[in-house]
Parts: C-alpha cells; structure tokens; sequence
C-alpha cells in the first residue's frame, strides 16, 4: 500500500538537474525530490517502513535497481575500490559495494526491532550480467545477460529466515524466482 520508487528502467542513482534530485523517483504517485544516491535511499525507505510496520506482519517488496545501469556510484563508494584500474569495473564493484552496504541496512533494522528470526528474507538477481557494457564478469560460466548459458542464467538466490532455516544450507536443484511462491 505504500510505494516509493520508479516506474521506467534504467534510472539514475544521483542527483542532477537544475533541483539536484534524483529523476522520476515517486513517493506514492508524487515526486519524491530524493536527493542521496538512490542505492542508500531504498535502504533508507525500507528501513524506515520496517519501524513503521514492526507491530504487525507486513510484506516489503524492495527491488534495488543495482547494479543495473546507468553506471553510478557517488565518491565514497569509488574511494573503497581505488585499487581497480578499470573506471568501468570499478563503477560497478561501487555499485555491488553499495548495494552489499544497503541489504546490511535492512538485515540490521530487522535485528534492532527484533524481527531478524522470523522474517523470511529473499535476496535474488534477474539475469548474468552483461559483461560487454557494465564491466561485469560471470566467470567461470559462459555467457551473458540475455542467454540461457550458465552465465547468463546462474546468479544469486538466497533464502534467510533463521527461526526456521538451518544457516549455511546449500540447496543443489536449480531454482527461479517462481519457485518463491510455492
């Protein structure tokens, strides 16, 4: 019932323009004029909506758009990954370091208010990534975004409840997104 974020692809993460806020960022139906870097801004709004929920089950869909591009990332997040070379693959592993820093946000917020143990957590990705734009790497697999080769297929699916879950399992069998429901 609440929403805060944006509607199209490809959003920037930072602030520009005449108003330095971050484009087509709505709160509700309204523009948002967010002005931080919109990584940090999701775990802020998710955050501050697990407070406003914590006395009652509540559902909290946060779908970062990191680390898809435009490739962003404000000065702080650059400075921890100085020792790569390459402005590209740096870019993107301060994204990837940005949104590690934002999901520790809302794992913290769940410990602080005492729902950690019986909140189910899923963290997952969409696709490989597309190695020839982003600076991104899917080795040791083949292929890219867009392919069904292991590289563009295989990616991050996390399952986190811990009143519930055994820590540290592995599942073998592929899975999907769809797989959540059931």
């Amino acid at each position: 019932d609440e929403f805060f974020g944006f509607l199209g692809g490809a959003n920037p993460y930072l602030p520009a323009g005449p108003q330095m806020v971050v484009p087509r960022i709505l709160r509700g139906r309204h523009p948002a004029n967010e002005k931080g870097f919109l990584t940090e801004a999701f775990a802020r709004e998710a955050a501050a909506f697990i407070d406003r929920h914590q006395k009652e089950p509540f559902f909290l869909y946060l779908a970062f758009n990191a680390t898809h591009g435009p490739l962003q990332a404000p000065q702080k997040c650059l400075d921890k990954i100085q020792s790569i070379a390459d402005e590209q693959r740096r870019t993107y592993a301060a994204m990837t370091s940005a949104l590690d820093d934002a999901v520790g946000t809302v794992l913290d917020k769940l410990r602080t208010t005492g729902l950690e143990q019986n909140t189910l957590v899923f963290f997952l990705d969409d696709n490989g990534g597309p190695t020839d734009v982003n600076g991104s790497l899917n080795t040791p697999f083949r292929g890219v975004k867009g392919e069904t080769r292991e590289g563009g297929i295989r990616t991050p699916f996390f399952v986190r409840w811990p009143a519930r879950l055994p820590a540290g399992r592995t599942y073998d069998q592929p899975v999907i997104q769809l797989d959540i429901h059931p």
